[in-house]
């Protein structure tokens, strides 16, 4: 199975400009959770933050046989800025912006190595949006969602009925 945190954590960790600028992995539970910044964010100022939970599906050809399950990982690019300084906010979102980029080009690189897994990264569209100016206070920046394609094994088993 896809390891989206591993994965992300492993990226930021290895790109020099997530390095030089000190952005820090972190996991959070979605958009709504940002624990994980907010237990870093007196000793940090720039994240990258990976969502624990995904949304998915499960489909096949003839709704019989061949599962695959389908989920979506959101990733969030935030670098704090000055309070009430919009021209620090827009140098911030323009370094979460370059980030983003060559994240995406490490995703459309990838994506080759994991299909001996049988695991599919969808890079025909990566859809990704900046946050509004007051969603954070004092942290710009955006996110973007991957999805993500693998094999299910759904074969039955009466040993697990009663």
């Amino acid at each position: 199975m896809f390891d989206a945190v591993g994965y992300f954590t492993d990226m930021c960790q290895r790109n020099k400009l997530a390095l030089e600028e000190g952005f820090q992995p972190v996991v959070i539970s979605g958009p709504d959770n940002l624990e994980g910044i907010f237990e870093l964010y007196r000793d940090h100022d720039r994240f990258v933050a990976v969502s624990d939970t995904n949304t998915g599906s499960l489909s096949s050809p003839d709704g019989t046989y061949g599962f695959t399950k389908r989920r979506a990982y959101t990733v969030f690019i935030l670098s704090a800025y000055e309070h009430d300084n919009m021209d620090d906010r827009q140098r911030q979102l323009e370094l979460c912006r370059r980030l983003f980029l060559q994240l995406v080009s490490r995703i459309l690189r990838d994506k080759y190595t994991y299909r001996e897994e049988l695991t599919y990264i969808d890079t025909q569209n990566i859809p990704n949006q900046e946050l509004g100016r007051y969603y954070l206070s004092g942290m710009t920046g955006l996110f973007f969602t991957i999805y993500v394609q693998e094999p299910v094994d759904l074969v039955y088993d009466d040993e697990q009925w009663t």
